[in-house]
């Protein structure tokens, strides 16, 4: 727990470790970021650091993360490297006195994990992992959905992450697992925390991956997770795209209908339901300015039914549409600054209840990791 030791106002220094294109796109999301202060950026070692005179980033560069975390002036750290460095840079991080934000996996094992998670305890200090679809309108609107009871239970769910390929080089860090932990633990744990938030607690069941023909790139992974709630939930995800077919597809399916989500970064669902009327007002509630069209209504002989054995009330076939009015790129900038601002609050004022805690970034490891262990037992 953060001791309460944070009595100003002061905006809060933030120091960036990992200069990569995701560094750099984090570094101009910060502009959106609510009481940032001085901002410094470094990269991960002194062999691949930046160029101060680099006309592009335009705060200060320093010239290795021991020069960034002997600043005073920095409060925050936010690690933007490849996984396997994440360990030893939160440590050192840590070890200087200052909060973390990790991008994700936290650690590329559950040792490194625990050995970091501990170290933040001792030290008093926040250790969170960017897993900014919390921070999504599209992702609080499904989870009020279904936190409202309005579709009843989530039954099952299908994740189709289809990604482009066109960045990875042959040689890029992606595909060594000593570095990335594979895509499971590197890219899965997003979704595996998304789906925790929706669905609740939960438990890797089966589990498979396939490499590239004649190469040992692993370059599609799949899995299923029973939650506790009952929900069966299939991932899929595919580093095998042309950048124009890149997307990300959710369908979760209830006992009264379907929710539908698009995009990585979520930018629309849809919903096709049978609901009574004051269903259709929850789901408004739910999906503020959402469209919502009336597909059919039903006579008085037809609004009582049957499904799993219940007895339920319908009045309406409907369709809902609901959108947010930014792109994937302005909608993950927007999303990072409201991240960042919760984490902020917290430093501040420890009784600030934030949307993503110390646990979150085990939890999903821990689901990543039961995947990998999965595959690996299937291929033997």
């Amino acid at each position: 727990m953060i001791k309460d030791t944070m009595k100003d106002e002061k905006p809060i220094g933030l120091g960036l470790i990992g200069i990569g294109g995701f560094g750099r796109f984090c570094l101009s999301a910060l502009e959106s970021a609510k009481n940032v202060g001085a901002v410094y950026v470094s990269a991960a070692h002194v062999t691949s650091k930046v160029n101060p005179a680099d006309s592009s980033l335009p705060v200060p560069v320093l010239g290795s993360p021991e020069e960034l975390l002997a600043r005073s002036d920095v409060g925050l750290v936010h690690i933007a490297t490849p996984p396997s460095a994440h360990h030893g840079l939160v440590l050192m991080a840590l070890r200087a006195g200052k909060h973390v934000l990790c991008e994700k996996p936290l650690a590329i094992s559950l040792e490194q994990a625990d050995e970091m998670l501990n170290a933040a305890d001792k030290a008093h200090r926040l250790l969170a992992v960017n897993y900014v679809m919390r921070y999504n309108p599209i992702t609080e609107a499904v989870k009020a959905i279904i936190d409202s009871g309005v579709l009843g239970r989530v039954l099952s769910g299908a994740l189709t992450n289809c990604a482009s390929d066109s960045g990875l080089t042959e040689n890029h860090w992606f595909w060594d697992k000593s570095i990335s932990g594979g895509i499971f633990i590197e890219h899965g744990v997003h979704f595996f925390d998304l789906y925790r938030y929706w669905c609740g607690p939960g438990e890797v069941i089966s589990a498979h991956t396939e490499t590239r023909d004649q190469t040992t790139k692993e370059d599609r992974v799949s899995c299923t997770v029973r939650h506790d709630s009952g929900a069966i939930v299939y991932h899929y995800h595919g580093f095998d795209q042309i950048p124009l077919m890149d997307r990300t597809t959710h369908r979760l399916v209830c006992e009264m209908g379907d929710i539908r989500i698009s995009g990585w970064i979520p930018v629309s669902l849809q919903i096709d339901a049978a609901v009574d009327d004051r269903g259709v007002e929850k789901l408004r509630d739910c999906c503020r300015g959402a469209e919502i069209e009336i597909l059919e209504t039903y006579t008085p002989s037809q609004v009582r039914t049957t499904g799993r054995g219940r007895a339920r009330c319908v009045t309406q076939r409907i369709a809902l549409r609901y959108a947010r009015r930014l792109d994937k790129q302005p909608a993950y900038a927007k999303d990072f600054g409201d991240l960042i601002a919760d984490q902020v609050a917290y430093i501040r004022n420890p009784a600030h209840p934030r949307r993503i805690t110390e646990a979150n970034g085990r939890e999903a490891l821990v689901l990543a990791s039961s995947a990998v262990s999965l595959a690996e037992l299937s291929e033997r």
